[in-house]
This record gives C-alpha cells, structure tokens and sequence, in this order.
C-alpha cells in the first residue's frame, strides 16, 4: 500500500469565508458580513521515514522486524490524556482517554433543567458542538441549498448571551464530522470521505488559517490530545501537530504483518499516559463478523507495546483507573494497558450501542437498547442496571450521568434522564418533544443537538 503523507491543499481560492467580530467581541445586530479568507502560511512537510515497529508484549507474530504499520514523521508533538479544564469541552462525545467524564463544573448538577436559550438552523443540519471556556462551536450545513450546491457555516456561540452568534465562517462544502477546538483553532473535516479536508479556523476572529488533505477515507471524528491533533481515516491513526500541522506519526493496522485487511477498519481509539490505544472492526455499512483487534501503540518506541484479537468489532474505547476499557459486539473488557492481559469481560444482554461508553472514577457505564449498565471497572462486576435504552451517547457531569433514550423500547416517548452514577438511581427524567440525538456539557449548561437542526442550553432551575 502505498504510504499516504498529510498535506496542504491548493483549493483555497473556492473558499467563501464571513464573519462578524472576534468571539471575544461582539456584531451590530447580531448580523454576519461577508470577509474574504485569509490565505494559511506556505508550510511544507518533509516526506516521514519508515519505522519498523516495535513491541512490548504479547500476542502474534504480526510484530516482527519488518512491519511497516508505524510511520514515523518529522513533526514532534506529544500524545496526552491530561484532564479538560473546567467547564470545556474540546472534542466530539469524548475526552482524549474516552471516558466521557465531565466535571461538575461544566454542567448542571440541580433539577429539574430549563431550557435557557436555543439556535434554530431550520432545514438545515447541525454537528455535534465543542466547546472552551468561553464559547460554543458548531457547523451547521444545508446539504440542498440553491443553487444545489451545499452550504455549511462554522459557528460560533456566546453561552453568556443567550447563544448569540459572534462569528461564522462559510463554505460551499458538507461538513464529514464534528469540530475539534486545540492550539487556539477549531479543526473541521469537508468534502467527501474519499478526499476529505480540514480546515484550521481562528478561534478568536474566525478567519481561516490553514487547510490541509487527509489521505484515505476519513472515518469517525478528529480528536486532540496534549499538542497532538489526530486525523484517522478507515486504515491509518495519522497524529499531526495541532500548533502547526506538521505531520508526526501513524499507525495503520492493516500493514502489520499477516493482518487480514478487511477486518482491520479503524472503529475507535483513546489515548492514556502517552499510547494510543486503537481499535478495529469491519467498517460500519459491511456485513458482519466476529473479529475485532486492539493495538496498544507508543510512539516513544515506534510501535506497538502490545495487539488483542477479539471477539467482535471494536465500538468505544476508555482508559481509566488503570484499565483499558472496550465494547465489543456484545460485551465489554477491560485490559490491562501495560500488557494487553484481559482483566475481566461482561456479556449485554443484547448488542453494546458502538456510541455508549462513559467511565468516570470507578463506574464504568454502557447501555443497550433496553438497558443501561453501570460496571466496576476495576472487576468487571455489574453494580447496577437500569431499564433504560440509549439513543445516543452518556456523559458524566460529575457524578450525575445524562442519557438520551426510552424506558419502555416498545414505547415513542424519548426521555431526557439524569441517573446518579454511583447508585444507578434515577434523579430525574422528562419527556421530550423535540428530537434530541446527542447531549454535551461545557460552560455550565447541558447542550443537546436535534435531528431538525437546532441546539438547546439547559440549565438548573
């Protein structure tokens, strides 16, 4: 296969950019002129060098010399899982290590909610949205507007002013994921998977600083950790320096020795202590099997510390207390993050939604769609269950854990449910009548997207 590099694009000049002032500022009316874009520095990117990969464990002959999965770069930028600041929320559903565990800080923790404010971008769609200390950002995209050409506009919210919009920025392109805010810029996907681009957009002012080409077929979502920005397409996790974009490393599982490469589609990935633990699974739309694979991957040594065959296509991935948690097919493990040595499993009692993993201090949670689980993490043991079944994902605000599903899976009525992390008991629950598909915690607020195209803040009464 040949070996992929990341690089800038020369597609600039298609690019219709607008904004108002700076999120810091605010716009006459809340209005949004039209600005042209401001062309990204000329930076180029030496081709990497090929490593072979190393290995610090078990299990296969997959890690012996001359594998050419590990691809180091030029670029240096550290892998790390340090804890969020209080009250962001940088990257889509989950943290760097996965957990999904916000403080208490960052959302509210009272009962019951109300709705503070709302953005409506009717007819059009909306992504998951990330969020700093200060603002909230989003893309909403119109996949039909005149004249057939799709329209998409990065957005950026003031909490404080009941949402009101400080800057956006435009393209004739569809967003392919959710933004990512690192090293004081939000990085969104655009374009069609097969040729996806990212741009790097100014926080403060929302101009465009640069844009670059993803090689291979982008899945998933972009991800931050320490300095690193991660960009993973269906066959390499490739690391970038977020401050700059210069390429790192990556790590393309279908490259290690006697892999069978249709069953080595990158599904998820988190990263704990500087290792980016990866995993795989047939891509999402194919038909299904039984195996699914675990990399423990260190840049430090060029390679993997260790590799897992397991039972089922990786869904979440977390690292937390010491254990690498995963979902697969139906049922979770916990691994040992040093050795890969599998500490415990627990069988669902039906399929694990790919989307639903959250741990935060010793509870691990997962649902299906009839119930929600609360596991130990360090045993494995089930604590609790709660007839609950996800739509979407969970997170953690503190010890209070938000879900989006049904109590009755028989049943149209989708409940907004907080349940108290430790005990599995419901502390509130209300209906709701908008079509909530996700939910997210950051400035104080509890935010949701719908599937109509519209972000609601919530706040204790």
């Amino acid at each position: 296969m040949p070996r992929e590099t990341f690089t800038r694009r020369k597609w600039l000049a298609a690019v219709a950019g607008g904004l108002t002032a700076g999120c810091g500022g605010r716009a006459g009316g809340g209005e949004t002129p039209t600005a042209t874009a401001t062309p990204p520095p000329d930076t180029t990117t030496p081709p990497p060098a090929t490593t072979s990969s190393g290995s610090a464990g078990e299990i296969e002959d997959t890690m012996a010399t001359g594998s050419t999965s590990f691809e180091q770069g030029s670029g240096t930028c550290a892998l790390e899982a340090d804890p969020i600041p209080d009250g962001t929320w940088p990257m889509p559903h989950h943290d760097p290590a996965g957990t999904n565990a916000a403080p208490a800080a960052n959302g509210p923790t009272g009962f019951p909610l109300n709705e503070r404010w709302t953005m409506s971008a009717l007819e059009a769609q909306v992504t998951f949205p990330v969020a700093d200390d200060n603002f909230v950002y989003l893309v909403a995209a119109d996949p039909d507007s005149p004249p057939s050409v799709p329209t998409a506009a990065v957005l950026c919210h003031d909490p404080r002013r009941n949402g009101e919009i400080q800057w956006r920025y435009k393209i004739d392109a569809m967003p392919i994921g959710p933004p990512v805010a690192a090293a004081g810029m939000v990085y969104v996907p655009f374009g069609p998977r097969g040729d996806a681009r990212v741009l790097a957009i100014d926080r403060t002012n929302g101009q465009l600083r640069n844009a670059y080409d993803l090689p291979g077929r982008f899945v998933g979502e972009l991800g931050t950790a320490g300095t690193s920005l991660v960009m993973p397409s269906e066959d390499a996790y490739r690391v970038v320096d977020a401050r700059t974009g210069e390429f790192c490393w990556s790590f393309a599982p279908n490259e290690v020795r006697r892999s069978e490469r249709r069953d080595r589609k990158i599904r998820a990935a988190a990263v704990g202590d500087g290792v980016a633990y990866i995993g795989t699974g047939y891509p999402d739309g194919e038909p299904t099997t039984e195996i699914g694979h675990l990399y423990a991957v260190d840049p430090s040594i060029a390679g993997m510390r260790w590799h897992v065959p397991l039972s089922g296509p990786v869904g979440r991935i977390a690292v937390a207390d010491g254990v690498v948690v995963a979902t697969t097919g139906n049922g979770v493990a916990g691994f040992d993050p040093a050795t890969g040595e599998a500490l415990w499993t627990a069988t669902a009692d039906a399929s694990v939604r790919p989307a639903t993993l959250a741990v935060s201090g010793d509870t691990a949670v997962y649902g299906t769609r009839r119930t929600l689980h609360g596991l130990d993490v360090k045993a494995g043991t089930e604590r609790w269950s709660l007839p609950f079944g996800v739509r979407g994902d969970v997170i953690f605000v503190g010890d209070v854990l938000y879900a989006v599903g049904r109590s009755d899976p028989t049943s149209q009525r989708i409940l907004l449910a907080a349940v108290d992390a430790p005990s599995g008991k419901l502390r509130w629950q209300q209906e709701i009548y908008d079509p909530i598909v996700d939910v997210m915690a950051a400035n104080g607020y509890l935010y949701s997207i719908t599937d109509d195209g519209r972000l609601f803040a919530f706040t204790s009464v």
